[in-house]
């Protein structure tokens, strides 16, 4: 248990609205649901009652909310004690991160740097590509896990690789193709596709545009999402195809099937920072890469 999971749980028990709450905190509402429900699992009790209408506080809840608030402020004390004494405060980093392209590459980025900077403080973010841009050049966040390179030379930030992803084809299970161990992506001219937005993430709706011009086509796509979650719940109804980074097989995925492509497109990610002369907190983590 972190601190920021008892922040987002005091901002879901004072908003009862995950929207509202997302919001306030700055996190997508996705990310703010999961860490709600890890937060609960660790405690071993349901905290919220949710429905399609409403948040409640179960009775652990609130006996839980009232402790998490003391807990909060006793931290703000501390830090306060510690800056009023003239002692300098720990180091902190802000990271944002894309978690459908980054989940299994950052943990062990983590770890490294926790083992050699334990005092550090991490504060990750679960942002856009864009936002991660905005935010860097703001000086919000001190470096992003921010996809692919597009977004990183568009704002002139500097960049360093730190992994690479495959694109797949995400097709309804109903699909002609479904069952087909590999598939050309030429065999998908005729499907309608749905795309993940260019201006959300347009390194990744620039990979899938070139991929399937190389294959002979243009894709006809029938909608722009801006999430990968959203683009999984679209196919799985049977609206179109998508071709995605092969990291978001993570996600849940009823009624899809993913399926390799004979010449699968690749593109590497990188992580990308504004500061011209990083902060020694930044080169330390940047080392650790």
């Amino acid at each position: 248990m972190e601190l920021r999971h008892l922040r987002y749980f005091v901002a879901v028990a004072d908003e009862l609205n995950f929207t509202r709450a997302a919001r306030k905190l700055h996190v997508a509402q996705p990310a703010l649901s999961r860490q709600i429900r890890q937060l609960e699992e660790e405690l071993g009790v349901k905290l919220l009652e949710r429905n399609h209408h409403a948040v409640a506080l179960t009775r652990s809840g609130r006996d839980f909310l009232a402790e998490a608030r003391a807990l909060l402020q006793q931290s703000e004390q501390a830090i306060r004690a510690a800056r009023q004494s003239g002692e300098a405060a720990p180091g902190q980093l802000n990271l944002g991160y894309v978690w459908g392209l980054f989940h299994s590459l950052v943990p062990p980025i983590l770890q490294r740097f926790r083992e050699s900077s334990p005092k550090t403080a991490v504060n990750l973010f679960d942002l856009s590509a864009l936002q991660q841009a905005e935010a860097l050049l703001e000086g919000a966040l001190d470096a992003g896990f921010i996809g692919f390179a597009h977004e990183a030379d568009t704002a002139k930030l500097n960049k360093r690789k730190v992994g690479s992803c495959a694109f797949v084809a995400a097709l309804p299970k109903s699909h002609r193709a479904a069952r087909k161990p590999a598939i050309h992506l030429s065999s998908l001219a005729g499907d309608f596709f749905i795309g993940i937005s260019d201006q959300t993430y347009p390194g990744a709706s620039l990979c899938v545009t070139e991929a399937c011009a190389r294959a002979g086509f243009r894709p006809k796509i029938l909608q722009m999402v801006e999430r990968g979650y959203a683009i999984l719940g679209l196919v799985a109804g049977n609206c179109g195809v998508a071709l995605l980074p092969e990291s978001l097989k993570a996600l849940p995925h009823p009624g899809i099937v993913f399926r390799p492509l004979a010449d699968p497109p690749k593109a590497d990610l990188f992580i990308a920072w504004h500061a011209e002369t990083p902060t020694s907190v930044l080169r330390a983590f940047l080392d650790t890469l």
